[in-house]
């Protein structure tokens, strides 16, 4: 079918070029694209003649003066790539002059309306691929499992195959970035061999990419060895800016769903760390399980003893919470703890040794009391996150 925006920018792109005047009727017989407005809207029964019989047809002045709505020109069908008759395009001039030029006309007008249907598939399918995606991380599937797997084989995915979730982040502190730029990115990504076409990927409207990327092999090393190999080129196009997030391996269409939470929950926490790119969720299941843990245990236990920590070390409890998880990040190597933070070796032990006196507990390489304080650690990190998100607001950035 034959819409009035193509119509007129069929009419538009030929008389910018050739200077002659463009009429482009629909299945109709009706104007629906033209150089001049007036005649928009207005029934044109030469074209109704070019349509019933598929053919080119020319109007000499002499004639136009007894038909409806007609010029002297000359009408040809636009043809689709199915052989059917959508329109008519005119010229409208001294069929003598225009004769010569109408092929180009028809071929032109059939060529932007080719151009505007691949360009409408590919949106289509992009967004029913967004909202696939979605559809496969979603909390509350309506769906069956049946009908998610017949879905992704009419789009062109075989959703038996393994896959895992990645999430690539290109802005620090979770920014919100232009989804043209980061549409751009996942094109130059979609072009590496090691990219398969039955990889599932999309923007997200998070501000982050997704990809559910197909492996062979559901081990945690095979999948580390699998990922970081894929993820090579990218990193070296974009380490400065980007995290890459991967969930685990869960079989099964609901599998999907977990394997983004995972990714999605290391996202969304703190384990960033300098000069490092990629995050396995195998290697940080304690940000789950702190995720699932009792409010009320955080209300009765955690909290007392950061409000302990935080009237004991009054403004240096950022300083000395820091401290503690860079010896956690270097499994209590103090000099490189000191060397990291630009301070003395005794001052990261002084510290230590300050927060054992206050949590009234060791803290040791190997030691039990670990847990709780990682808890309590992880907790304030959270807190200060949540405010830093505050301050943002408050600032007009956007946080999410």
């Amino acid at each position: 079918m034959l819409d009035k925006k193509i119509a007129q920018k069929i009419a538009d792109e030929v008389m910018t070029s050739l200077g002659y005047n463009i009429n482009v009727m629909n299945e109709n017989a009706i104007i629906i694209g033209s150089g001049s407005s007036k005649r928009l809207g207005t029934f044109h029964e030469i074209a109704m003649f070019v349509i019933q019989n598929c053919l080119t047809y020319e109007v000499t002045e002499e004639e136009s003066k007894k038909l409806q709505g007609v010029k002297p020109g000359i009408n040809m069908p636009i043809v689709d790539k199915t052989g059917n008759i959508i329109g008519v395009v005119g010229i409208t001039g001294d069929p003598d002059e225009v004769r010569n030029i109408g092929k180009l006309v028809k071929m032109t007008a059939e060529l932007i309306i080719e151009q505007q249907e691949t360009m409408n598939r590919f949106y289509s399918h992009r967004n029913d691929k967004e909202i696939f995606l979605n559809t496969l991380i979603s909390d509350q599937m309506t769906i069956s499992q049946k009908e998610i797997v017949d879905w992704g084989k009419r789009i062109g995915y075989n959703m038996e195959n393994r896959r895992v979730a990645i999430i690539l982040n290109f802005g620090s502190n979770h920014q919100t970035l232009e989804k043209g730029f980061l549409e751009r990115i996942l094109n130059q990504i979609k072009m590496s061999d090691k990219h398969l076409k039955d990889d599932i990927s999309s923007v997200m409207s998070g501000g982050f990419i997704l990809i559910f990327k197909t492996i062979k092999e559901t081990v945690p090393w095979a999948i580390e060895q699998s990922i970081n190999t894929y993820l090579e080129e990218i990193i070296r196009g974009y380490a400065k800016d980007l995290q890459c997030f991967i969930g685990g391996y869960y079989p099964e269409i609901k599998g999907y769903l977990k394997s983004y939470r995972d990714a999605y929950g290391l996202y969304r926490s703190n384990v960033y760390k300098k000069d490092q790119f990629v995050y396995f969720a195998h290697h940080h299941y304690f940000w789950r399980l702190y995720s699932q843990l009792d409010p009320e245990i955080l209300t009765l236990t955690i909290k007392p003893y950061l409000q302990k920590i935080q009237s004991r070390f009054g403004k240096g409890t950022e300083d000395a919470m820091i401290t503690m998880r860079k010896i956690f990040d270097y499994h209590f190597q103090f000099e490189k703890v000191a060397s990291d933070l630009f301070i003395h070796k005794n001052t990261v032990i002084f510290r230590k040794k300050k927060m054992e006196e206050c949590l009234g507990f060791s803290l040791k390489c190997s030691g039990n009391n670990n847990l709780l304080f990682m808890i309590i650690l992880t907790h304030y990190e959270e807190l200060n996150k949540t405010v830093d998100q505050r301050e943002d607001r408050k600032d007009g950035s956007s946080v999410f």
